[in-house]
């Protein structure tokens, strides 16, 4: 947006100058004028409506950086994750029953996330609808192209810092 207003102002300018000597160039120069605040009150309402749909707890912690952490430290990884956490997987066979299962801190066991690169794939989104945008919300879907594996790690933004939230194991 910015850009578009320099851009203005500089044909605004010259054509300013080309039209100095004529009597209707301080209409035009009021017109212009007029234009530049009309499209600046557009600005404003656009960025008004902007600031509306930007949540406002925006996580100030870097993600990358914290799950490295959350990767490799298990003592932080436990402090990192909302108890109890809601863990949903198949109740006996894949592709029939889904149960939801509460592990509480006792029973948490940790978790490397070691990614075999060979046969998985791995992408983190920034929301828990798959899209990508800021939000205080991240998404690390797990997904074995082979091996059929499918796990999602819901982390959510507390308070500046991430949290895993839920977990999810769907797979073969």
């Amino acid at each position: 947006m910015k850009n578009i207003y320099f851009i203005l102002i500089i044909l605004t300018l010259f054509s300013c100058n080309k039209h100095a000597n004529k009597p209707d160039s301080q209409i035009e120069m009021k017109r212009l004028k007029e234009e530049i605040h009309r499209l600046d009150s557009i600005n404003k309402i656009l960025q008004n409506k902007l600031d509306v749909n930007r949540p406002d707890n925006i996580v100030k912690e870097d993600f990358r950086r914290f799950f490295m952490k959350f990767m490799v430290d298990s003592v932080f990884q436990t402090n990192r994750i909302k108890f109890p956490l809601p863990y949903i997987t198949w109740k006996e066979f894949p592709g029939e029953e889904i149960d939801t299962i509460l592990i509480d801190k006792t029973n948490w066991e940790y978790d490397s996330f070691y990614f075999n690169i060979a046969n998985e794939r791995t992408q983190i989104y920034d929301n828990f609808e798959l899209r990508f945008q800021p939000t205080d919300e991240r998404l690390l879907h797990w997904y074995g192209v082979e091996t059929g594996g499918d796990a999602k790690y819901f982390f959510k933004g507390v308070e500046g810092n991430w949290f895993l939230i839920k977990k999810e194991q769907l797979g073969d």
